[in-house]
């Protein structure tokens, strides 16, 4: 799936290309919780971008996502809300939202009144992972590996646990990506023979073969190509000491949490050794995010002096500054098309 780039908000300064973006966040496929921590009839909460969001799982096994706050006087569906049926129903006035963020039904028997609608974004879940677009249709397909296969394959989904919380954009942390000599130097990890396609706006593929240098504790070779997409998932597939890893990495710009950190790890089943192997790579993938943290977050940005070395670096983060943004409130405007202006005339 693809779609076309629009951007907005209006068009910046020139601040250096390692700026504020400006207001909202980017239109991405973000991970916002484990599928295991939302069952049928439950919800949950959490600050996305400018704004709130609560995600819950009707009794139809439906996920929906939409903005958080009841349209009548303001209170947080995900704080005393109940899910009731396949909708959701705020714990101060009872007013009930469900398909497409549109309320349903006031108790006081008025009238709906125009207007009234949340905010509506698209949700799934793939590999244990809870996904939210934030935009109103998705530029892209959500991060998944369309060959899993449940009779060969076994994944296991987390949170990182980050050492102090992340307050960088999660289009800063992945530059990373890009940036081998950091890699080599922070990291421990010796990348050779890469090479960079842009398949897409929305698609980066690296194709790339790592020695662990011994010194960060996990040694051994991992070969993997590497796509990211949008500008905050990674998507590889490889194998690390010969054994098959496939793995998904995303951040999740959540507000006053800072940016999380969501994993999902793919191996074959029948090798024995899987929760091991699990282990050592979510391990390893900790590792590696909480070693940028305390660069990332005491960083001056602003007009950098890139090197021939920070090229593929400075190309992805030229394409972060072109690459559409919005906010949850002009979605929940747009959700209601003119019926505010209709209602307050």
């Amino acid at each position: 799936m693809t779609g076309e780039l629009h951007q907005a908000t209006g068009e910046l300064p020139n601040q250096g290309i390692y700026s504020n973006l400006g207001p909202g966040a980017h239109q991405c496929w973000y991970p916002v919780a484990l599928s295991s921590e939302l069952p049928k009839a439950k919800s949950v909460g959490l600050d996305l971008g400018d704004g709130r969001i609560v995600v819950y799982r009707g009794e139809d096994g439906k996920l929906r996502a939409v903005s958080a706050y009841c349209r009548h006087m303001g209170a947080d569906l995900s704080v005393g809300g109940e899910v009731i049926g396949n909708n959701i129903r705020c714990p101060y006035h009872h007013w009930a939202f469900g398909e497409g963020g549109k309320c349903q039904n006031i108790p006081s028997g008025d009238r709906i009144p125009r207007g009234s609608s949340l905010a509506n974004l698209p949700v799934d879940e793939q590999h244990g992972l809870i996904w939210v677009f934030f935009g109103d249709k998705p530029l892209y397909d959500i991060p998944m590996f369309g060959d899993f296969d449940n009779t060969q394959h076994v994944y296991r989904a987390c949170e990182v646990k980050l050492c102090e919380k992340l307050q960088v954009e999660p289009w800063i942390f992945s530059t990373n990506v890009f940036d081998a000599v950091h890699l080599r130097l922070l990291h421990g990890l010796d990348f050779v023979g890469s090479d960079l396609k842009e398949l897409s706006p929305y698609h980066r593929r690296l194709t790339m073969h790592a020695a662990d240098l011994g010194g960060k504790g996990t040694g051994g070779t991992w070969h993997v190509e590497v796509d990211v997409l949008g500008i905050n998932c990674v998507r590889t597939k490889g194998e690390m000491d010969g054994r098959l890893k496939w793995y998904i990495a995303a951040q999740t710009p959540c507000g006053r949490q800072g940016t999380r950190t969501f994993l999902s790890i793919i191996t074959t089943k029948g090798e024995g050794g899987a929760d091991a192997f699990f282990d050592r790579a979510e391990a390893m993938h900790t590792r590696l995010v909480n070693e940028d943290i305390p660069i990332l977050n005491n960083m001056r940005y602003g007009n950098l002096r890139l090197v021939h070395a920070d090229l593929a670096m400075g190309r992805f983060i030229r394409a972060a500054r072109k690459y559409p943004r919005t906010t949850l409130d002009a979605l929940e405007t747009a959700a209601n098309g003119t019926e505010q202006r209709q209602d307050c005339a």
